[in-house]
């Protein structure tokens, strides 16, 4: 069987802008030394098997090593995986593993140590979708065969969720143990280990000297600049910014849209943005139950709030209003076409409404129909609700009011929103996802049997036109393929009202003018800190 050798072969699957905002400054010779304190969100699971977010995989990505590095260009690149090779039915993957690699404690990275997390991502997670039927590791080689081809399985794997941890510390702890994690017990092989966490509060890490395989598309070899990180966790969107003007922190991620302009005329401050490659922020709508198995009563949803205008308002140009399920983050895989579908019209809305039973309009302006008023639950997590999404979320419960609808929404802790999702005990849920790979995304999102926790599956979709067209997007290697097919896919979920797309967000962190070498990663997050350096 003929294989195709694959080192650093770009596939061009995202492509998204980079600015900086503030002066222009020389970067000038790398310094080592420093610590980095960076006011961001906490991490949800320090073993991202047991649960993951992007806070997560950014507070993680230099903690875990990956098999292979994707930029944000769609560009991959040897890093634990010095080379890999494709069966050419796109059925067995073959990754040769690097030797001289050791984890935080002292023990070896082999390809036993690749393997056995592999299999953990295939019997926990059902490896998400990902049709895998066999892993073998011999000698330096990890063999990952497939029962179907599954184009992504490269992207898949370059995602930080899909870094490598010690065999040791699954040995030695329980999965929630491991969860919690700390110094001696969240053990990676990345140029930075961890030696301090207290949860709802901080995670320091420390520069592994020993550092010595970073990826290939590092910008130098050996141990990082930084001799220290400081993530400080805080979720208020003031105090973030006011810690990045103050000087007390050098990062802050999450910078809302009312405190860009301020922060770009801050002459010691740099404004970093990315488009966020993805699923825009949206409505996921729950069909396995009524009201919201009627497609009209869906449609009134998304037509019966001026989401537009509330974008314009509230996100101030640091993000656009979304029309399908993918953002044009993703180029190849986005439907421009799917833009104007439709626009606000609360007349129409009452009528889709009334034409669903949805008639009688109670004391308290709420419609009702069999003596139960129509009313809807949104979920999120903590995790997720940043840029300014509760002030968003006043101007939807407003708006529907508007129509008759009560809209209610819980911003939750994640453990109460899993166990609530895993009970179907809600009827929205309101969230974006990063990832350049349109095809995973959707496939994760709205195949008939992605279902949580396995994946995103949360509007218990089931169609099959939507199905064969997820499959085969996921099915080829081919990104033209594969872009058409994701289009097809955004098309048949605008037809059936599956989701409410709301904004197409900006990525938007604030830095010290210090602050050097920083780059965005392929799901649009701040990416690896390892060739950051701090301007002495």
């Amino acid at each position: 069987m003929k294989n195709t050798i694959l080192h650093g072969i770009g596939l061009a699957l995202s492509a998204s802008i980079f600015a900086i905002s503030g002066p222009v400054l020389a970067q000038g010779e790398p310094q080592s030394g420093g610590t980095l304190r960076v006011a961001t969100y906490e991490p949800l699971c320090l073993d991202q098997n047991e649960g993951s977010s992007r806070n997560t995989q950014t507070a993680l990505q230099d903690v875990y090593d990956r098999l292979i590095y994707k930029t944000q260009e769609g560009e991959y690149y040897p890093w634990l995986a010095s080379e890999w090779s494709i069966s050419e039915d796109g059925l067995v993957y073959t990754f040769t593993i690097r030797d001289g690699v050791l984890f935080h404690d002292g023990s070896t990275l082999d390809a036993e140590a690749v393997r056995l997390n592999l299999q953990r991502w295939v019997d926990d997670r059902s490896a998400n979708g990902v049709p895998v039927s066999s892993v073998v590791a011999q000698g330096n080689v990890v063999t990952l065969t497939l029962s179907e081809a599954h184009g992504p399985l490269l992207h898949d794997l370059s995602e930080p969720v899909h870094g490598i941890v010690a065999p040791s510390s699954i040995a030695a702890f329980s999965k929630e143990e491991r969860c919690a994690g700390g110094p001696g017990v969240t053990i990676g092989s990345g140029p930075f280990k961890v030696i301090a966490r207290t949860q709802g509060q901080d995670l320091i890490l420390e520069r592994n000297d020993a550092y010595a395989w970073p990826s290939a598309a590092a910008q130098h070899e050996g141990p990082a600049y930084l001799e220290r990180i400081e993530l400080r966790f805080l979720t208020e969107d003031s105090v973030r910014v006011g810690a990045v003007e103050s000087g007390q922190a050098d990062i802050a991620a999450g910078i809302p849209a009312i405190s860009v302009a301020n922060l770009e005329a801050n002459p010691n401050l740099q404004v970093l943005r990315t488009q966020q490659p993805g699923i825009p922020w949206s409505l996921w709508l729950n069909q396995s139950h009524a009201p919201l198995d009627d497609q009209r009563v869906r449609e009134a949803l998304r037509i019966g709030v001026d989401y537009p205008s509330l974008v314009n308002a509230v996100f101030l140009g640091t993000a656009t209003p979304a029309y399908s399920a993918i953002t044009p983050g993703i180029p190849l895989a986005y439907d421009a076409g799917q833009e104007g579908r439709w626009s606000f019209d609360a007349e129409a809305a009452k009528a889709l409404l009334e034409q669903a039973g949805w008639s009688e309009i109670g004391a308290d302006g709420i419609r009702v129909k069999d003596g139960k008023r129509l009313s809807f639950t949104d979920l999120t997590a903590t995790n997720w609700n940043n840029q300014q999404r509760e002030l968003f979320a006043q101007g939807i419960q407003a708006g529907l009011a508007a129509i008759g609808v009560e809209y209610k929404r819980e911003v939750l802790d994640f453990a109460t929103v899993d166990a609530r999702m895993k009970a179907n005990e809600y009827d929205l849920v309101d969230t974006s996802q990063a990832s350049g790979d349109g095809a995973t995304l959707l496939f994760g999102a709205f195949e008939s049997t992605s279902l949580w926790p396995a994946n995103t599956n949360w509007g218990f979709v089931d169609n099959p036109d939507l199905d064969a067209a997820l499959n085969a997007a996921v099915a080829s290697a081919d990104p033209d393929e594969q872009g058409a097919q994701v289009k097809i896919a955004q098309g048949i979920i605008n037809d059936n009202a599956y989701l409410v797309p709301i904004a197409n967000p900006q990525v938007v962190l604030a830095a010290s003018t210090k602050v050097k070498g920083t780059v965005f990663s392929s799901s649009g997050q701040i990416g690896t800190y390892y060739d950051v350096w701090l301007e002495q």
